[in-house]
């Protein structure tokens, strides 16, 4: 049994002050109503805004700046002993100012506050990022399952939409433990990453490999944690 998983849902937007975390602004209540007031965090999410480009993904520098948005912001989550524990695209919105792309992590819904060796039995997260190990019965490791679904999100923001289900060739209406089984047998292969990067706009990048090789790996405890993934993209920023 894991440690004792404390939820925590709107109430930490209090609490991590982040310019890539949706904030709450205020909470009103009534007789029978709560009224939640939050920021304006634009008019689309990621799922929304890949759509509309080119290859359904978006430019090379763009994707990065975006990917580090949000790792920045989980990276202050795991800081502070905080899991989303549903990160994915539709879980991104999306300001578009001065011709960028302006990223904010949304609902908490689901998030916990966890010390780092906690886990969690029910499984939570959709499908493409949900993280494989959800469909085991064993418990979860929450911060590494937060940080495979943060790779798959930079998967897809800089390769297309669809470059984790076309190569792992799930089949949509499949039960999540299939899918898992998919993805746990695709990610163990030599070449993975770049094959997942180059199905659908043959890309081929040595920072977004790197990324995405240090992150996407089936062992939850080898994978990267969202600050290094900051680390990783600040360090080209300054090259």
């Amino acid at each position: 049994m894991g440690a004792y998983v404390k939820p925590i849902g709107i109430s930490l937007s209090h609490t991590l002050d982040h310019p890539h975390i949706i904030r709450c602004v205020s909470m009103l209540h009534s007789k029978c109503n709560v009224y939640v007031v939050i920021q304006y965090g634009g008019d689309i999410c990621m799922e929304q805004a890949l759509s509309t480009q080119p290859d359904h993904r978006l430019s090379r520098d763009d994707a990065l700046n975006c990917s580090a948005q949000v790792a920045s912001a989980l990276s202050l989550c795991h800081a502070q002993d905080v899991v989303h524990g549903q990160l994915s695209l539709r879980h991104v919105a999306v300001e578009i100012a001065w011709n960028r792309h302006i990223c904010r992590l949304v609902d908490f819904s689901m998030a916990a506050h966890v010390p780092n060796s906690s886990t969690r039995e029910t499984p939570c997260g959709s499908l493409p990022c949900v993280a494989p190990e959800t469909a085991l019965e064993e418990p979860l490791l929450l911060k590494p399952a937060d940080c495979w679904s943060l790779g798959v999100l930079f998967l897809e923001t800089a390769c297309g939409q669809g470059s984790l289900e076309l190569p792992v060739r799930w089949r949509r209406g499949e039960t999540i433990a299939y899918a898992a089984r998919r993805i746990f047998e695709f990610f163990f292969q030599h070449g993975c990453h770049q094959e997942a990067m180059s199905i659908m706009a043959n890309v081929h990048d040595d920072m977004i490999l790197a990324c995405l090789e240090s992150v996407l790996k089936p062992e939850p405890v080898r994978r990267a944690k969202a600050s290094h993934i900051v680390e990783m993209v600040s360090a080209r920023n300054r090259g």
